[in-house]
């Protein structure tokens, strides 16, 4: 299976889920394709609430699920060290996937750091891959692939690893958000025909004058389609707007990419 092909399938195994676990599986399945040993799936917040039986996102608690030695994840927990890892703070500074060894590049890197790194390394995890999730008027969270000790990142793959990652937060949040009834939003219908052709056009990365030339249509409006398009979906930003079109399937990896 190609790798566009793989993420395809793993988006749309993702919209059916329904439970945690099989997320937690689904994605520990696609983490191994790409050539990760682990992969981590979290809230930047305070972990305490972590249940291995994932009860905190069955309650609508917090995103928190992954493949990390078990130890090393109480470890983690038990010292708090989410609010001072390095990998967590640098993915705050950008949007794109990064590996950890640009990690100086992003943050001034501590000897508190140092310390954290050498004992993510004991606990057998060495280098790894980070995919950001921002999400405006939500805690930071971010999809983080990792390999065990001596063996190297599959830096063939890290471009299947950012779409997957991204895809496999969208589809924790949800769950977490949908845990309670009343917490559900009003069910929205799909973007406009209009608002889907100016989002597709994005997803090829093309500007808002190029998608004007290319519809027919001015700079001003593509802007406020994709605006209205970003408004729908309650997001911040043009690249969030495509992959929620993504994951809902309103358009097509495939074709998005082509």
């Amino acid at each position: 299976m190609t790798g566009l092909n793989a993420v395809q399938a793993f988006v749309d195994k993702s919209r059916t889920l329904g439970s945690p676990s099989e997320l937690r599986g689904l994605l520990a399945d696609i983490t191994t394709e790409m050539g990760f040993d682990y992969f981590a799936l979290i809230h930047h917040v305070d972990l305490s609430g972590y249940s291995e039986a994932l009860t905190h996102m069955e309650e609508g608690e917090l995103v928190a699920l992954g493949t990390y030695p078990e130890s090393w994840i109480e470890r983690y927990i038990a010292d708090n060290i989410v609010a001072n890892d390095p990998v967590l703070l640098a993915s705050q500074r950008t949007n794109v996937g990064f590996c950890w060894s640009e990690i100086p590049t992003l943050i001034p890197v501590t000897e508190a750091h140092r310390e954290i790194r050498e004992r993510t390394v004991k606990a057998g995890i060495d280098d790894g891959y980070t995919v950001p999730a921002h999400v405006p008027g939500e805690a930071n969270g971010s999809c983080n692939f990792a390999m065990a000790a001596g063996r190297a990142l599959p830096h063939d793959n890290l471009k299947m690893a950012q779409l997957i990652g991204g895809f496999a937060f969208q589809a924790a949040r949800a769950m977490v958000f949908n845990a309670f009834p009343e917490a559900k939003r009003p069910i929205k219908g799909p973007l406009t025909q209009r608002q889907l052709e100016c989002v597709l056009f994005a997803a090829r990365g093309k500007s808002n004058w190029e998608i004007g030339k290319i519809l027919g249509i001015s700079e001003g409006t593509v802007k406020r389609h994709i605006e209205d398009a970003r408004a729908h979906y309650e997001v911040g930003s043009r690249m969030q707007v495509v992959m929620r079109a993504l994951f809902e399937g309103q358009i097509g990896l495939v074709d998005a990419l082509r």
